[in-house]
């Protein structure tokens, strides 16, 4: 949603807690300035200011981070959020009829599996009378990258538990003890 703070406008991401209550909010970080040549343009910093922090929240025992849309294509941004305790990462999106195709499940299983955490992404449904088309394919991966929903392109909603300890399906705890690693310093390593 557009929020306005001083003469700065911000796509921001609000959570709420049953009761009513704001428990946290996320200003997107990574702008969408894209060019593809007789396909898409479009500039969200013509318009829009970047956030400059990240965001978590906990439910039940689940560290959460936020990213919206665009975020999800820094992995650095994903790696940090892990770091901090993550176990899953929620990015609101509205990926375009040109990058959803290639790019939207791609990066979702490449963030649950490089951080070995689950990824939700939340699509508008499709439109094809919209001024802009969203992709769509509300999407649910596990930290082994398996995707485990994708709701298509119609409006449709599912719950499921997230599994946090060892139970026999791949999650955070099981991936994370059966494939342990550290990510590695870059600056102060040799190649």
């Amino acid at each position: 949603m557009p929020e306005i703070e001083g003469d700065k406008l911000y796509n921001t991401c609000t959570i709420w807690g049953p009761d009513g209550t704001l428990i946290a909010k996320h200003r997107k970080v990574h702008l969408f300035d894209i060019d593809i040549p007789n396909k898409i343009t479009f500039r969200e910093s013509d318009s829009l200011s970047p956030g400059n922090s990240l965001t978590t929240f906990d439910v039940k025992g689940c560290k959460i981070g936020i990213g919206i849309c665009y975020d999800i294509r820094f992995e650095e941004m994903a790696r940090i959020y892990r770091n901090k305790g993550c176990q899953m990462l929620i990015y609101p999106a509205a990926f375009n009829m040109t990058t959803g195709p290639l790019h939207w499940s791609l990066l979702q299983r490449s963030r649950a599996n490089d951080n070995q955490l689950y990824v939700a992404c939340i699509s508008p449904a499709r439109v094809p009378s919209a001024s802009y088309v969203a992709w769509g394919h509300t999407q649910l991966t596990n930290p082994w990258g398996k995707i485990l929903y994708d709701l298509e392109t119609q409006e449709n909603m599912a719950v499921t538990d997230i599994k946090k300890k060892k139970t026999g399906e791949p999650c955070v705890a099981t991936t994370r003890h059966a494939m342990p690693f550290v990510a590695l310093n870059c600056a102060a390593t040799r190649f």
